[in-house]
């Protein structure tokens, strides 16, 4: 009896895991004009976290590397750098975020979107 009481508590503090954002970018140039992109944002969820496709206007020669991902309460902020000196093109940006706890709001680039949990 003893030895079940151990292994129960063990697992109870190996089961608690410290909050995390996990997140993957993947990226294509779509033309030069910004003015021509689409204000849309489309979020697809699954057992995996959220996955975003949308459009945004940032810097020519974007690497996917210069940007920032933080919690900001029960939200989620996205930034891309954009720098007044450098052109500016259109991308296509896909997004996969994963994050614990959850969260209800997400900000790509100034857009924010609130996030409905995926009903089972």
């Amino acid at each position: 009896m003893k030895y079940a009481l151990a292994i129960i508590i063990c697992c109870l503090l190996f089961s608690c895991n410290d909050p995390f954002i996990n997140h993957k970018l993947k990226y294509e140039k779509a033309g030069d004009d910004c003015n021509a992109i689409a204000e849309t944002i489309n979020m697809v969820s699954n057992i995996n976290g959220e996955r975003y496709e949308f459009y945004t206007c940032i810097n020519d020669g974007f690497d996917g590397k210069n940007y920032t991902v933080t919690r900001v309460g029960d939200s989620i902020v996205v930034h891309f750098p954009k720098s007044a000196n450098n052109k500016m093109a259109a991308y296509k940006l896909t997004l996969d975020v994963d994050a614990k706890p959850a969260y209800h709001h997400i900000i790509l680039d100034g857009r924010e979107l609130t996030v409905v949990p995926m009903q089972s």
